[in-house]
């Protein structure tokens, strides 16, 4: 099931919406009366001011507040969701819409799916998080890489919406530290700065 064959069978009235860089969707500890699929762009979802993962097409915003599978309306969201990019969303609201994403197996397969996908983001920041600094930077480009970026030349570029403060604050690196990694990475060739992006040497 794609994402308008799972939005066309949940039969609810759907919106879309966008949201410009920066703008906070939901908030970590308060209510979201709203079920976001992004269309296009990034967003992050952040932790105690930490980011803890990533959101692109197709995930769903709006969902953080049943991670633990409660599937009752209106409850807290456990995230904040901020746009790294301009995003364009399909927006519909939550009530109801919850219980009927689980009523089927070809509905529950997708919504669980994004879940999974969230869930096993905190499982890769939680082992990045055990090695040193300049391994945690190494491995989250690297996790990034494979995950968003686009082959070119022999490398990977990645996506603008990862700058050198966005990987820091992932990986909980001072500003001080991350860019003073940041250069010798750039002084030994394994990154580039391609336009404002950044570029991933393959084999280097």
């Amino acid at each position: 099931m794609n994402r308008n064959e799972f939005l066309a069978e949940l039969h609810v009235d759907v919106e879309k919406i966008v949201l410009e860089q920066g703008y906070i969707v939901s908030r970590e500890n308060e209510r979201n009366e709203y079920v976001y699929v992004i269309e296009s762009g990034f967003c992050s979802f952040c932790r105690d001011n930490y980011i803890s993962g990533f959101l692109s097409q197709d995930d769903m915003i709006g969902i953080f507040d049943i991670l633990d599978f409660d599937i009752l309306d209106g409850e807290k969201s456990t995230m904040t969701i901020r746009t790294l990019t301009t995003v364009t969303a399909l927006r519909f609201k939550k009530t109801g819409a919850i219980k009927q994403m689980i009523n089927t197996p070809q509905k529950s397969y997708y919504f669980y799916s994004r879940l999974q996908r969230y869930q096993q983001q905190f499982v890769d920041k939680s082992i990045i998080l055990t090695l040193s600094a300049n391994e945690r930077l190494t491995k989250c480009l690297k996790l990034i890489a494979d995950t968003y970026g686009q082959p070119l030349d022999g490398a990977i570029i990645l996506p603008k919406a990862f700058t050198i403060d966005i990987i820091a604050n992932y990986v909980e690196i001072r500003s001080e530290r991350m860019h003073y990694l940041y250069k010798k990475m750039l002084q030994t060739g394994r990154i580039k700065n391609y336009n404002g992006q950044l570029l991933i040497v393959l084999d280097n």
